[in-house]
């Protein structure tokens, strides 16, 4: 996990916390001042840390709902459950107590929505003339197009909850990450790298996906499976286009330097004999 996703984590487990004491603290043994202040303190720690920022040009994943409703789910968890049980523990005994103690597990699932609201506001993915770089977390991954293995175009289908935890929470790790739409069903790119990394994204999330696939074949990667021929010669036609002036002056420049320096061996051999 990287620097900024321990940030948005901070972000919402320490005003969680203290909110927690202050409710909870109230109850027991802090003064209605002091749990006021708790609280509030809880809300200008949320509202003042410094947000992350995704680079002009990075794609980033459709969040729904958005971040903001997904936080007050889960401060709402936290707030209403967390309180619950440790009061109730904290006042009874025995059975009660355990009883108590069940208001855990759904207080519990506001971690799960924290996660949700982090990973969303710390992924995205932006693509360069010869590559991507691919953000989860706050991991960064920098893929060279040289560098895959192979490119495929997959449908992804889910339902309901399913396609919602896919697009939400996706994989952790640099080696395998999912950039999804939330829809339940999706036209996806999966690009496979030779050490085994896999990177999949919805080509709905991509602004110019013909372009990104002029770079591919620019820099000699296969173009993905299941694109057909007209298709391949658009791209192709695209690319000289494009590359194409560019691509001539540059090898007319090196053969001017090949023939230049010719010439200086040519002439110094002269000299010498």
């Amino acid at each position: 996990m990287g620097k900024t996703a321990k940030l948005e984590f901070m972000r919402r487990i320490i005003p969680l916390g203290l909110g927690i004491l202050g409710l909870v603290g109230g109850y027991f043994f802090m003064s209605v001042l002091s749990s006021l202040l708790c609280l509030v303190a809880a809300a200008g720690i949320y509202a003042a840390l410094p947000r992350p920022t995704s680079p002009s040009g990075a794609v980033k994943p459709i969040s729904r709902p958005g971040v903001g409703a997904i936080d007050f789910i889960g401060f709402a968890l936290g707030m209403v459950f967390f309180p619950l049980a440790f009061i109730g523990m904290g006042i009874s005994g025995g059975g009660l107590a355990l009883i108590a103690s069940l208001a855990l597990m759904p207080a519990c699932l506001s971690f799960l929505f924290f996660t949700v609201a982090v990973r969303q506001e710390t992924s995205w993915v932006r693509f360069f003339g010869n590559g991507f770089e691919f953000t989860q977390f706050g991991m960064r991954a920098r893929v060279a197009y040289e560098d895959l293995k192979s490119v495929e175009v997959r449908l992804w289908q889910a339902s309901g909850w399913v396609a919602w935890f896919q697009s939400t929470i996706g994989s952790i790790g640099p080696r395998s990450a999912v950039l999804l739409n939330g829809a339940e069903s999706t036209n996806t790119l999966v690009f496979k790298r030779k050490d085994g990394g896999t990177f999949t994204i919805s080509s709905e999330l991509i602004p110019d996906l013909q372009r990104i696939l002029v770079g591919m074949d620019r820099a000699g990667a296969e173009l993905p499976d299941g694109i057909s021929e007209w298709q391949r010669k658009k791209i192709r036609q695209r690319r000289e286009r494009m590359y194409g002036g560019a691509e001539q002056n540059d090898a007319q420049s090196e053969q001017l330097d090949v023939a230049r320096i010719a010439a200086l061996i040519e002439h110094a051999r002269r000299s010498s004999s």
